[in-house]
Formats: C-alpha cells, structure tokens, sequence
C-alpha cells in the first residue's frame, strides 16, 4: 500500500471517528456522561497499556458512584496472599 492510500485511509478513518464524536455530542450529554462514554470506550482497547494510562486520567475526572470503583482491587497493599471465597 503507498503512503498516499496509507494517508487517505487514515484521513478517512479520522473523519468517521468525528463524525461519532458529533453524534454523540448531538444527542446531548453532560461533562459526566462524556467522561463515562470514554472510560466504555477505553475498556474496549486491545492496548493494555494505553487502557491502564487513559483509565487513570479519566479517574480525576470522573464522578462514581460506587466507591469501590475508586480503588484498584488488584493491588494488594500488604502483599500477603488472598483466598477468594464463593
């Protein structure tokens, strides 16, 4: 593929990316539903890292309601070994 259809492709790609950006803003949301919309989308990357960075951002902003959202429950502080019950 040249460089030339490489960047129309991506051209492309980027305006459907606005065009969903418009949409969503044309169906009315506030600051917080925004927020939420890019933390859904965030959880659906294949780039783990880029999950993890845009995830912690996101958490400044973002208002929860569950307070167990707030923490990482996969950090374990005191590095002693947990038994999961059922």
């Amino acid at each position: 593929m040249s460089y030339t259809v490489k960047l129309e492709k991506l051209a492309r790609d980027k305006q459907k990316s606005r065009e969903i950006v418009q949409e969503i803003i044309n169906f009315g949301v506030t600051e917080q539903q925004k927020y939420d919309v890019m933390h859904d989308i965030c959880l659906s990357l294949e780039n783990n890292e880029a999950l993890k960075n845009i995830i912690a951002v996101l958490k400044k902003y973002r208002e929860s309601i569950n307070k167990e959202e707030e923490t990482d429950n996969n950090i374990n502080d005191n590095n002693k070994p947990r038994i999961i019950l059922d």
